[in-house]
């Protein structure tokens, strides 16, 4: 997979660990490396074709590569306290599952200072809280004071602090995806933000020629955001890609229900509210009683290795991430994709009983 990030990166490194906790706020600096699974040694990931300070022209070259393969590519942004590991992870679940290419922008979401240091006086106790969102919905109000909450509150305070000061970096990746599908207009693209990532895409669609560059994609995918519900109109509304916008949401969202208990903000990943954006092109689907939620309400977009989606929620991934539509001109009905249907608007779509 080919990975972009403003992350520092280390050359003399072929692991994960290339990928640094560093990285400099309001810069839009760019680095890559191709990453692919290491059945060598040790190490879960080998990384290989390190990339520093890339141009433009670097950029697009190594993005041409990608948009001349066979496969769809699907650009993935990921969300709060994800490693370089564990956004590794997620990609790889991701091409197996929906037999994408992932091109991926990693970020410091872990909620390191921008040095790569911890924040300071905090209780680092005996947890690893290098692990992915979902161990952030173990957070509760009764433990708000005990000092691994606080030590996740700062971290995931700090992690939407440097979402906000790398919008710069993203809306510069975000606009060469655009160039390089439009220079070679070969395999689709869609934009998959889930988490935190809503919260990136909300900032950065303010940097110059951010808004333009969805313009190139098929799908634009906003899945469990964690950014809020309040207004999001305003700025879901700036997203025009060539089909679709999707929202998805339910209220059975553990870690959102814990950032909730956090920052005192209503997510749009579990309650989009009333304030929605009007139109064709925008979509919400509910997923409040879809079947086989167990396995994690905030990432149902992908299965754990030995669970399963509903045969629903996979034909509606796959064919989202893909760049095709989610409701086929084939299909005898909508429940074929959505068991509940949908509104007659077809505004919202229903993944399970509200």
């Amino acid at each position: 997979m080919l990975v972009f990030t403003n992350r520092q990166l280390t050359t003399n490194l072929d692991n994960e660990k290339a990928f640094t906790k560093a990285y400099t706020p309001f810069s839009d600096a760019l680095n890559c490396a191709l990453v692919s699974s290491n059945a060598i040694d040790n190490s879960r990931w080998k990384v290989t074709n390190h990339s520093i300070n890339l141009t433009d022209q670097a950029a697009l070259a190594e993005l041409r590569k990608s948009f001349s393969g066979a496969q769809p590519i699907l650009v993935y942004l990921h969300g709060n306290n994800n490693s370089p590991d564990t956004c590794f992870t997620r990609c790889q679940a991701l091409e197996a599952e929906y037999g994408v290419s992932v091109i991926a922008y990693s970020w410091t979401s872990e909620g390191y200072q921008p040095n790569g240091d911890d924040l300071s006086g905090i209780d680092n106790g005996k947890v690893n809280d290098d692990l992915d969102e979902d161990n952030f919905s173990k957070v509760s109000k009764n433990k708000l004071s005990e000092g691994w909450i606080q030590r996740k509150a700062r971290r995931y305070a700090q992690a939407k602090t440097n979402a906000q000061h790398s919008a710069a970096s993203l809306a510069r990746f975000l606009r060469l995806v655009a160039a390089a599908r439009l220079s070679t207009m070969k395999m689709p693209f869609s934009i998959a933000a889930h988490s935190l990532g809503c919260h990136f895409v909300h900032y950065a669609i303010t940097q110059e020629g951010a808004a333009e560059s969805f313009a190139a994609a098929q799908n634009i995918i906003l899945m469990a955001g964690c950014t809020g519900s309040a207004k999001h109109a305003a700025w879901v509304s700036q997203i025009n890609p060539v089909q679709r916008v999707y929202v998805t949401y339910t209220k059975a969202d553990s870690v959102l229900a814990a950032a909730f208990i956090v920052d005192g903000d209503t997510k749009l990943g579990t309650d989009p509210g009333t304030d929605r954006v009007k139109g064709v092109k925008y979509r919400y689907i509910d997923f409040e009683g879809a079947a086989k939620m167990n396995f994690g309400a905030h990432r149902y977009f992908v299965a754990d290795p030995a669970k399963t989606l509903s045969k629903q929620a996979t034909l509606l991934f796959k064919r989202i991430f893909t760049s095709e539509p989610d409701i086929s001109t084939a299909d005898s009905s909508l429940k074929v994709v959505y068991p509940v249907g949908c509104t007659p608007d077809m505004s919202v779509c229903y993944m399970g009983n509200s």
